[in-house]
């Protein structure tokens, strides 16, 4: 059937948040310098009210996001994130909720982030209106985007990998270059960067602050390498955007669709097959490009999932592939997990053994206190 499962590797980018080494906060750091490796931090707000988690989120990003316009109403900013530190470069790694945040202009003027933000989500993603123009970010490509814009970014619920480099170490130029850089990870240079980024945060607990800053440099320097082949004039024109934006979501709204297939899209969207395929050959082409999407929605479920019996079949089936075999086979290539493994993933306690020990209360912003802090410094320092 059009959109089916098949097969096609992909390396898994994402860890579990709750590194056992990632003892909660306060102790991060300690427990780093203990055993010679560089520090992280991580905050979680899951378990805290609403209003609390916004709380935090605000405390750490309120000279960066406005989250008070009308557009971030409704807005859930519970969140989950860790976080390295290394001279000229930061690496992240989030789970959050889905919600709305906005940069005004008056931000971008009193405080400037002349960063770039390299995003890879594991599942969900964003829109991102820009420059008058907007922006689909999913799971099918390694984007680059200008943090030193106004815009608005309405996320899905999602979890990703990111990186934070300022514009010098890429040797990124607003006039010349475009504020928003997808690259495919079905094209080669796409895999190639897949594979680099996956290596590193494989590594990141395992590494000494100077091992971390020899890392940085290097990834810093492949990814300079890339953009500096990258001019403007290759970027989308506003209506070829428009088009895959459009492409991206009908297929989003009718992937538990079994119809949905290249036909129909054509059909529906009234565009011929060939520019159909055009659009969409950059991310595998468009039955590809339908089951990443199905298989990143399967992600979602199952971490979501209670633990039930007969619960894979189910989302299995929820999502186009009637044989559960078949299923784990394709799920465990893409992703390099076992869709079992994932099931009740955010239904558990977050905190292991050892972070609970130290974690006390639940509900208690002061426990967050050194993490949050951290991550202030970091996004005003590399600001």
């Amino acid at each position: 059937m059009p959109g089916e499962f098949c097969a096609f590797p992909r390396i898994n980018v994402i860890r579990t948040l709750n590194s056992p080494r990632c003892v909660c906060l306060k102790s991060a750091e300690i427990a780093s310098s203990e055993y010679g490796l560089a520090a992280s931090y991580y905050v979680n707000t899951f378990d805290l009210p609403p209003d609390q988690a916004r709380e935090v989120w605000h405390e750490i990003t309120d000279e960066t996001y406005e989250l008070t316009s009308a557009a971030c109403a409704g807005s859930d900013y519970r969140f989950a994130t860790r976080m390295w530190l290394a001279p000229d470069i930061l690496f992240f790694r989030v789970r959050a909720k889905a919600n709305t945040i906005f940069r005004p202009s008056k931000l971008v003027e009193g405080h400037p982030t002349r960063l770039i933000k390299v995003k890879l989500y594991q599942y969900g993603g964003e829109t991102i209106q820009l420059d008058g123009e907007k922006f689909h970010l999913d799971s099918s490509a390694l984007h680059f985007i200008d943090q030193n814009r106004s815009k608005s970014e309405a996320h899905t619920d999602h979890e990703l990998v990111s990186i934070f480099l300022p514009h010098h170490a890429l040797g990124y130029d607003p006039s010349t270059h475009p504020p928003v850089l997808s690259f495919s990870l079905e094209s080669a240079l796409g895999r190639f960067l897949l594979a680099t980024i996956d290596a590193a945060f494989q590594e990141l607990d395992h590494l000494s602050q100077n091992e971390l800053s020899v890392l940085a440099e290097s990834i810093s320097g492949t990814l300079k390498s890339v953009l500096s082949n990258r001019k403007r004039h290759e970027k989308y024109t506003n209506t070829q955007n428009d088009q895959v934006n459009t492409i991206k979501d009908f297929i989003e709204k009718n992937l538990k669709c079994t119809w949905l297939g290249a036909g129909r899209i054509s059909q529906e969207l009234k565009l011929s097959r060939a520019t159909l395929f055009r659009h969409l050959e950059e991310f595998g082409g468009v039955n590809r490009y339908i089951v990443s999407r199905r298989l990143s929605r399967a992600y979602l479920d199952l971490s979501e999932a209670q633990p039930v019996r007969g619960v894979v079949k189910a989302i299995a089936e929820r999502w186009g592939c009637s044989s559960q075999a078949h299923f784990s086979r394709v799920f465990k290539e893409e992703f390099d997990v076992s869709p079992v493994s994932l099931v009740g993933r955010w239904t558990r306690n977050p905190h292991d053994a050892a972070a609970t020990d130290n974690a006390h209360e639940q509900g208690n912003i002061s426990q967050y206190a050194p993490s949050i802090a951290a991550l202030k410094w970091a996004y005003e320092r590399y600001r």
